[in-house]
């Protein structure tokens, strides 16, 4: 029988064990999924989660629920794509800026170029 264990019952099999027992290797926990639910699941996907959950520092081990850190994962991800999406449209605004002040400048020069070329007190008819 194909026995699929979810990655929340990896995961907590992983947290009862460091509770347990401080440091667990990943074959500790590749045999208690076996006795617990008959089976271990992927290799792969086992000693990812196991990396996942006995890298993060203790405070945050014992604290906080993976949907919680997936939560501040995300955030942080969030913050830093509109902290870079502020700064490129600041960039943006910038380059408008200058551009409006480049073609002005161009314009009343030729403007006045043209006044001096019809002589003096002449008006320029717009």
């Amino acid at each position: 029988m194909n026995l699929q264990l979810s990655d929340q019952r990896i995961r907590a099999t992983c947290r009862e064990l460091v509770k347990a027992h401080g440091s667990v290797s990943g074959r500790r926990l590749c045999e208690e999924l076996r006795s617990r639910f008959g089976a271990v699941g992927k290799t792969m996907r086992v000693f990812r989660i196991w990396r996942e959950e006995c890298q993060k520092p203790a405070a945050t081990n014992l604290q906080l629920p993976v949907d919680m850190v997936l939560l501040q994962k995300r955030l942080e991800a969030a913050e830093a794509a509109a902290a870079e999406n502020l700064k490129r449209a600041e960039l943006a605004e910038f380059r408008e800026r200058a551009h409006q002040d480049h073609w002005a400048l161009e314009v009343d020069g030729l403007r006045q170029e043209i006044a001096s070329l019809r002589g003096p007190g002449k008006i320029l008819p717009v």
